[in-house]
């Protein structure tokens, strides 16, 4: 590729002192090699700024803040990038050495495409995926309900300044689906190589598990209502999604109660309950 452009690679970290270098490394290893690395230490830990401290590279620059959340981090990061594309890579998971190569050349020839995504294997134990996912990408329709790429993509950086950024209102997941709605809403594309070229590492206190378990309904409400011209365009579609969402809860909650956990829980619980009943009739 003659004069290929400048790629900027935004790391936020956050105490993720075990997978950083494996990070970091990922990208070192790319085939395509014109690049600049932006770590952003997120407010992490004294262990984590260790090693942070410790990773040398003529291509890495390290930003130290206080704790102000993932989508603040990567939109500090852009700000002090240089590229005219820019990756973003959560600091616990890898990329396939040929991903950037393939990615780039496709925001050179496709210019509808915003960003560029990829399959993904998720895994625990790295070489052992557990579980495969494939995004379709697409326009705006494709991503209403659901989002249609990986939050570690390849974006030009237009497309970020055009929607003035990440959502530093979200704090708790989600950002990348609202951020992906935003720019589509700009007429832009996304494409998917349809290859598994990121490596997307599932810990059990990830802030994805947290947010699908804890903040759903509050970020679907927040993407609903900031994007509501959307929404209300397809008005049939989202009562249909809403309700199906509804059920899905419902059924959790009936699987949930029939569960032998759930009837322990409440065998071993009564003799408190009823304890409790005696000692209110007392007072």
């Amino acid at each position: 590729m003659s004069n290929p452009p400048l790629v900027s690679v935004i790391i936020p970290c956050y105490n993720d002192k075990d997978y950083i270098k494996q990070a970091v490394e990922s990208i070192l290893n790319q085939t395509f090699q014109n690049f600049e690395i932006i770590i952003i230490d997120d407010g992490s830990d004294i262990e984590t700024k260790l090693i942070l401290s410790n990773i040398y590279h003529a291509k890495i620059k390290l930003i130290t803040q206080k704790n102000r959340g993932l989508s603040t981090a990567r939109n500090v990061g852009i700000k002090n990038s240089n590229g005219v594309y820019f990756l973003t890579l959560d600091s616990d998971d890898i990329f396939e050495p040929s991903f950037l190569e393939k990615a780039v050349e496709i925001l050179n020839s496709v210019k509808i495409v915003g960003f560029v995504s990829c399959y993904v294997n998720c895994f625990i134990q790295i070489n052992r995926p557990f579980f495969k996912y494939k995004p379709e990408g697409g326009d705006i329709f494709n991503f209403l309900f659901k989002n249609n790429a990986v939050g570690n993509s390849l974006y030009r950086k237009k497309c970020w300044e055009e929607v003035q950024g990440y959502d530093e209102n979200m704090k708790f997941g989600y950002e990348d689906w609202e951020f992906h709605i935003a720019i589509l809403k700009n007429g832009w594309k996304s494409y998917v190589i349809k290859e598994y070229l990121f490596n997307y590492r599932r810990k059990p206190n990830s802030m994805l598990s947290l947010a699908n378990k804890n903040f759903e309904e509050q970020n679907i409400g927040f993407v609903m209502h900031k994007h509501e011209d959307i929404y209300v365009n397809k008005f049939n579609e989202t009562i249909d999604y809403l309700l199906n969402l509804s059920i899905k809860h419902k059924n959790n909650e009936i699987k949930l109660s029939n569960s032998k956990e759930y009837k322990l829980g409440k065998i071993i619980l009564f003799p408190f309950k009823s304890f409790r009943k005696l000692l209110k009739k007392i007072t």
